[in-house]
């Protein structure tokens, strides 16, 4: 079975360059890979473990900072001694149900959350764009909530959770430098988390550090709301976490002539888990500690060891 299926390739290089796309529609496009590859096997109960294997390899090389990326696959192929067919079909069915069983949870929490919080008039700064706080909120349109929004640059994604926002709230867009002016009027930093690192630190959008920094200095609290699949199998392993830079000619349109400029352009941070006050997820509200621990009960660790032995990733 050939894994380098044009149409696969594609499907690969589309999920590689998708730079605007929150973790759960790339964990949908990594799952319509994997379901594209099951289409081409004939025999539903033939031993495919080498070729979902190589497959799993490529889609985590694609997006190789994106823990949900690879706990999904996680999930999909653990414990598996032969993978056919018809047991990842229903590994893909399992983990769906799953996945809505997690997502309701921490809408729940996050509910639960608001309401202990923010029993009277209450300020949040967001920074970027995370369709899980935006549609969380929403569905929360009834409290009595005021949203300051970091545009979040380079691709200012902070400008569309603002214009999603101002329609359910009193709602204001701000620059990334400008955190410091507003800091002193905000109840409540919330953060959507990217990857969670082995001690509780987090991989979000670039700012996503100062905003903390600056938040703690003014002795405000700083809540990130995830799913334990955020969790990061690399830096569990102690692997290197490599957060790439982007085109510089999204920051700097010009040519550049001298050789003493450098122009840098990261999309992400880490922002140290001492920053952070503690996680909204689908166990509760937990402190950072309680949060990894109860992680790394649950999730299957053990079999992201199987890419580490083999091949690195």
């Amino acid at each position: 079975m050939n894994i380098q299926n044009s149409n696969i390739s594609e499907m690969l290089i589309e999920l590689r360059n998708d730079n605007s796309s929150g973790a759960n529609e790339l964990i949908a496009k990594a799952l319509e890979i994997i379901k594209f590859q099951l289409k081409m096997v004939k025999d539903p109960f033939e031993d495919i473990k080498e070729a979902i294997t190589d497959l799993a390899r490529d889609i985590i090389n694609s997006r190789p900072s994106m823990a949900p990326i690879i706990n999904t696959i996680g999930f999909i192929l653990n414990n598996l001694k032969t993978i056919s067919k018809n047991k990842i079909k229903e590994r893909i069915t399992k983990f769906e149900d799953a996945r809505t069983a997690r997502y309701k949870a921490l809408e729940k929490n996050f509910a639960d959350f608001l309401n202990l919080y923010c029993k009277s008039h209450c300020k949040i700064m967001l920074i970027s764009y995370s369709s899980t706080v935006i549609n969380f909120l929403k569905k929360n349109s009834n409290s009595d909530l005021e949203i300051y929004v970091l545009e979040s640059r380079p691709l200012l994604e902070g400008r569309k959770t603002a214009e999603i926002l101002s329609q359910f709230f009193k709602t204001h867009l701000i620059v990334d430098a400008g955190m410091g002016k507003f800091i002193d009027e905000i109840d409540l930093v919330l953060i959507g988390v990217d990857s969670i690192l082995k001690d509780g630190s987090i991989i979000n959008k670039i700012g996503t550090f100062p905003l903390a920094i600056t938040a703690n200095a003014h002795n405000i609290d700083v809540y990130a709301v995830t799913d334990s699949y955020k969790y990061n199998l690399k830096s569990h392993y102690n692997q290197k976490i490599l957060i790439e830079e982007k085109p510089i000619k999204e920051i700097y349109d010009k040519e550049v002539r001298c050789l003493k400029i450098k122009i840098h352009n990261y999309y992400f941070d880490i922002t140290p888990s001492k920053y952070i006050k503690g996680f909204i997820s689908e166990y509760g509200i937990l402190s950072v500690q309680e949060f990894v621990d109860k992680i790394q009960q649950d999730l299957p660790i053990e079999w992201f060891k199987y890419f580490l032995i083999n091949k690195n990733i």
